[in-house]
Order: structure tokens, then C-alpha cells, then sequence
């Protein structure tokens, strides 16, 4: 009897379990066919609401974490490859800036415009004479072409000196007008006067800054301001390029019936960088 009544007692909750299964079919089925939600399972989406809600919650906020992760690390990647190419292109911008600088530089100094066609060649000035017995300065073409004895050399103000010796080809040196050696045929540009140019003799100090017109006559039509150039009858220089200007005329010294025009040079040979090489034909 002990037995029987285990027995009952074990099947009365399943027997429960299945009649409790039944009517909640027996319900949806008809809740179904209405059209409407039945209270089993209104009550159960009640409350199982809650836990997917917390449960799609925790999902989605893992997911944003892990995302937000590797995001994270691949943004990481990124910033430093940006930071290594922007301190690039700063390299750059410094390198090309002073490129810039140099070519404007070196163009104001020769004279030339930006869209101007070069013909003559270009050189810097890589030294000077060591002593002020001797004003000569050597230069180095900027291209590969090469230079010869008797070239002209200028500059955007005027006349520099003529190529005396060329070494390997692309570099040369260079006798200045203010050497003591020097002499070229000029001309004043207004009253078409002509006579020999020379630097002023016994000077002082370092290079000669200063040009002496000799060979003229006493009345010489010759006056303070006006422009020397070039006369082109020394065999030597093409006419017309810019010597100086006229700072003071007076009686030769040794000649009472000549005169001298004493000239400033329109270029400042203490400070030349860059040059024009004139090709002799």
C-alpha cells in the first residue's frame, strides 16, 4: 500500500503538468482563431519582456565594446601612420620652401623674370682672391655646360670681368673690372664721350669700390649722374653693357688738359653670389 501511494503521489504533478499543457493549448488554439493574444501568453510575454530586454541590452553593449576595441586599435594604426606622413610632408614643405627661396634668390640677383627664357648660363660664385692684389673670384656654372678663356661675365646690375682660366670644364676664374690688371673701352651713354676705364689706383681697404674714366679731353662733355657703359672698341667687351655711374668729375693730375670721371660700379663685388656667363662666339 506504501508502494501504491508513492506511486499516486509521483503521478499526481505530472498528471498536473499534462492537464495544465492541455488547457493551454485547448486556449491558444481558441485565442488563435480569434484573432487575439491569449492570457498564457500575454502573461508569459509579460514577463519574459523584461529579461530580453536586459539580455539584448547586455548583447548590444558587448558588441559596441568589442567594436569599439578594435576600432580603437585600428584608429591607433592610423593616427600613427598619419603623424609619420605629416611629419613628412613638413620635411618637404621645409626642403621645397628653401628651394624656393634660393631659386627666387638666386633669380632677383641675375635679373631674371620668372618666365624668362635663360640663354646666357648661369654660375655661383664658390670663391674669391685672397689678398686685395688680386680681384679675381672663381665660379661654377649651373648646368652642364662648359665654360671658355674670354667668356663675359655680368650680372643683373652690370658688367663683372671676363673669364681668365677655366678648370674642369664647368668652373672658372674670373678677373674682375676693379682689378688692378684691368682696362675696357666705355662710353657715357648720354653725351656718347668715350675713353678707358680703369679702378682707382692706391686704393685702401680691400677690393676697389671705385672706377676711373681716363683719355679725356678738358671741355669732355661728361657730367655727375650720367650712366657708363660698354663702347665695344677694345676687342674685348660687346658694346653697351652697364658699367656705373658718374660720381665726380676733375682735372687729371698728370695731364692738366684731360679730365677724370671718377665711376661707381653698378655692382657691389663684395657681395656677388650669382653671375651670368656670356658665351664669346
Amino acid at each position: 500500500m506504501l508502494l501504491d501511494a508513492r506511486r499516486r503521489t509521483g503521478l499526481s504533478p505530472l498528471l498536473f503538468l499534462v492537464t495544465l499543457a492541455m488547457v493551454l493549448t485547448m486556449w491558444q488554439h481558441l485565442a488563435g482563431d480569434s484573432k487575439r493574444v491569449s492570457l498564457p501568453e500575454y502573461v508569459c510575454q509579460m514577463l519574459g519582456y523584461p529579461v530580453m530586454s536586459v539580455v539584448t541590452r547586455v548583447n548590444e553593449a558587448l558588441h559596441d565594446t568589442a567594436l569599439s576595441v578594435f576600432r580603437a586599435q585600428s584608429l591607433a594604426a592610423e593616427n600613427r601612420r598619419l603623424r609619420q606622413k605629416c611629419k613628412q610632408l613638413e620635411n618637404e614643405t621645409i626642403l621645397l620652401t628653401e628651394h624656393f627661396r634660393e631659386n627666387k634668390a638666386f633669380r632677383e640677383k641675375l635679373g631674371l623674370e620668372l618666365d624668362q627664357e635663360v640663354k646666357d648660363i648661369p654660375a655661383r660664385v664658390i670663391g674669391r682672391a685672397p689678398d686685395s692684389q688680386r680681384c679675381r673670384i672663381t665660379i661654377q656654372a649651373l648646368e652642364s655646360r662648359e665654360l671658355s678663356k674670354g667668356d663675359i661675365v655680368r650680372e643683373a646690375g652690370g658688367l663683372v670681368g671676363r673669364v681668365i682660366e677655366v678648370m674642369n670644364g664647368n668652373a672658372a676664374q674670373v678677373l674682375l673690372i676693379v682689378d688692378a690688371q684691368h682696362g675696357l673701352g666705355a662710353r657715357d651713354q648720354r653725351s656718347r664721350v668715350v675713353g678707358i676705364v680703369r679702378p682707382v689706383q692706391h686704393w685702401r681697404g680691400g677690393w676697389p669700390d671705385r672706377l676711373q674714366m681716363e683719355k679725356l679731353r678738358r671741355r669732355a662733355d661728361i657730367l655727375t649722374g650720367d650712366v657708363i657703359i660698354t663702347s665695344g672698341e677694345d676687342g674685348i667687351y660687346p658694346r653697351s653693357i652697364p658699367v656705373g655711374v658718374v660720381e665726380a668729375v676733375a682735372t687729371s693730375p698728370a695731364y692738366a688738359h684731360t679730365v677724370v670721371a671718377t665711376i661707381r660700379p653698378f655692382v657691389d663685388f663684395e657681395r656677388l653670389d650669382y653671375v651670368w656667363v656670356v658665351p664669346t662666339p
